[in-house]
Order: C-alpha cells, then structure tokens, then sequence
C-alpha cells in the first residue's frame, strides 16, 4: 500500500490526492466497523464473559416505574430451563448477575401487558443497563389479536407440553454445542407444533452455527412468516445478509426489527454501519445517534461510524464532535488513534 501512496504522491494533483486519501481512509474504518459487527455476532458461548445487568421498567413510556412485575431472563432461545426470575422494585428495576451474549427477556405482572423481547450483551462489558417499556392492560381484559410489538404471540401460548419440552431440550444442548443433537430436538419441536416460530428460529441458530446459510435463511424466515413481529428473527436474517456482504438487505432486516424493539442498541449500532456502507449517511447519522441515545457500553466504533458519515456529508464540525465521543467513551480503543488524528485534521481544515 505504501508503494501505490509514493507513485499516488508523484503522480497526482494535490486536491485530487486528498480527496483519493479521504477514500482509502473510508474505506479501511468502514471496513474495520463491518469486521467488529461480524465478530459481535460470532462469538462463540464458551467465550461469555460475567456481566452485571439491571434492567429498568417503565409503563406506557418513562414516567411510571413498573414496580412489582416479575422479569425473567432467559437464553436466546427462551429456554425457562436457564430462566432466573425476580420482581421489580419500587423504581422498577431488577439486578441480574449473569454472562454476555444474548439475551430473552419475559415481564409479566398485574395491570401489564405480558412483555417478551431480547437482549445483547458485548462480551467486553462488565455491566449492562436495559431499558423496557411495557404496555398497560385494557381495563376490559381483552387481547388485541395483532399484538403490539413486545407482546406474548398468541401462537405461543398454545404450544403443547411435548413441543416445549423438545424445545427447551434443543436449546440446552445449544448451549452445550452438541449440534446435531440439538438441530434433531427443534424439529422433533416443530413435529410436535408446525407453528412453533421459537423452534423454528433455534433450529436457524445451529445451522448457521454449522454455516448452512442456506437452511438457516429458511427457518429464520419460516419463522418470521408465522410471527410477523419476531425483531430477533430478523436480526438473525440480518446476520446472514452481513456475512454474505449483502448490506442493502441486512440493513431492511434491522430496521424491521426496530419496529417491534426501537431500543435494541445491536440493532441501532448495525443499522448504521450497513447504511454507511450503501451510502445511506443520514440514516447512518440517525441510527448512530440513537444508539448513542440508550446504554451502548462496547459499541463506541458506532461513533466513528457517525463521524464517517458525517463526514461524507460535509459536516466536518459535527464529525469532530463523534470522534471526540469516541474518545471519550473508549480512550484506548482500536480506533482512538484514528479518531486524534481526524480530530486534528478537520480542526485544521476548518474556517477561521
């Protein structure tokens, strides 16, 4: 690279050689933004790392604390075997001493909707603070038959005892990578209940786990088209459209899922990278923000992501302001370095 830089320097106007330095930068920072995306989604369970996480409650937006309500935290299947469950306090807040990966979240409690969503934890953090806002119950008790986003779906409050049995079994000998045992217990599950979404998203889980793409797109999908309002399946398609460098359709999975979950900070921090990537700055901008809006503890890289995007747009005051972010929030990161000399940069370039 550096040889192709000298014939660049000796060979090519100054403004012009700016402008192609400006792309090879871009270029590397975004691809160093997809490379901690891709091993964000990786990583493998036996690298969980221990994790404080409190979780806070809050009815029908932030002002009302759900005191009283029962949290349970599940693996990413749902699995109850790995459920630990406790009550809300007086804030609405619970403390669970758990690993990082992902998450299933439960909340039930009276006066409440019955809540059911995921959570994702960097293996990098030591704690991790999540946010959830729960629906209140009508008062006549009744249920909305489209279920708004979050909610129990009807399909899974009628899966028979056998289904959920192979189900749970399934997701422990995930856990325990026993793959082929697993992949033969999610669809004995979906055997015993054809409309079993949960299963269906598990059984996708180990195939990609085995790289069978192909298959996992599939049950991801089937998934998805039994459970319309599924934000992990989507995340899961996302997954395997970032793999495959297929951006543009990694990003509409993601903004999918932000319909049923708008906080899911892996899905924010995501979103935006894949819009970088297609040239989608002001999207990139506004998921970036928004992730920076919530608890983003391990995802600082999503500032430089903004700063990148901004950057494109000519905003190069504001840009400073991301790098600066990124400083701030992980002094010591990979792209600390980057991020001073960019600083310096446009504080150079700016009017006086």
């Amino acid at each position: 690279m550096s040889a192709v830089l000298l014939r660049l320097i000796s060979t090519t106007p100054a403004a012009t050689f700016l402008v192609l330095i400006w792309r090879v930068l871009h270029g590397l920072l975004a691809s160093l933004a997809v490379a901690s995306v891709c091993l964000a989604q990786r990583q493998s369970p036996l690298s969980a790392q221990p994790v404080v996480l409190r979780v806070f409650v809050t009815v029908d937006g932030d002002a009302e604390k759900a005191a009283n309500v029962t949290v349970d935290l599940m693996d990413a299947l749902g699995s109850g075997g790995a459920m630990d469950r406790k009550l809300t306090g007086d804030a609405g807040d619970v403390i669970f001493r758990t690993l990082s990966g992902v998450h299933r979240i439960r909340i039930t409690g009276p006066n409440i909707k019955p809540y059911e969503g995921d959570l994702e934890i960097a293996r990098n953090e030591t704690s991790h603070v999540e946010r959830i806002r729960v629906r209140r119950a009508e008062p006549n008790g009744r249920t909305n038959e489209t279920l708004p986003a979050g909610t129990i779906a009807a399909l899974r409050l009628t899966v028979p005892a056998a289904a959920r049995r192979a189900f749970e079994q399934g997701g422990e000998a995930m856990r325990r990578q026993r793959w082929q045992e697993s992949r033969e217990l999610f669809e004995s599950a979906i055997r015993e209940y054809p409309r079993y979404d949960l299963a269906y998203n598990g059984l996708g889980m180990v195939e990609a786990e085995l790289n069978e793409r192909d298959a996992a797109r599939e049950s991801f999908s089937k998934a998805i088209e039994l459970n319309p309002d599924f934000p992990a399946a989507y995340r899961n398609l996302a997954r395997i459209s970032f793999a495959e460098k297929k951006y543009e359709e990694a990003d509409t999975f993601l903004v999918k899922s932000l319909d049923g979950e708008p906080l899911n900070v892996w899905a924010l921090s995501s979103a935006s990278n894949a819009e970088l990537l297609i040239h989608k700055y002001s999207d990139a901008i506004a998921h970036a923000r928004k992730a920076h809006a919530v608890p983003h503890q391990g995802l600082a890289g999503v500032h430089i992501v903004a700063a990148l995007a901004l950057e494109a747009t000519q905003q190069p005051l504001e840009a400073v302001k991301e790098y600066q972010l990124y400083l701030d929030e992980d002094p010591k990161g990979r792209d600390a370095d980057r991020a001073r000399k960019a600083i310096i940069r446009l504080s150079e370039s700016a009017p006086k």
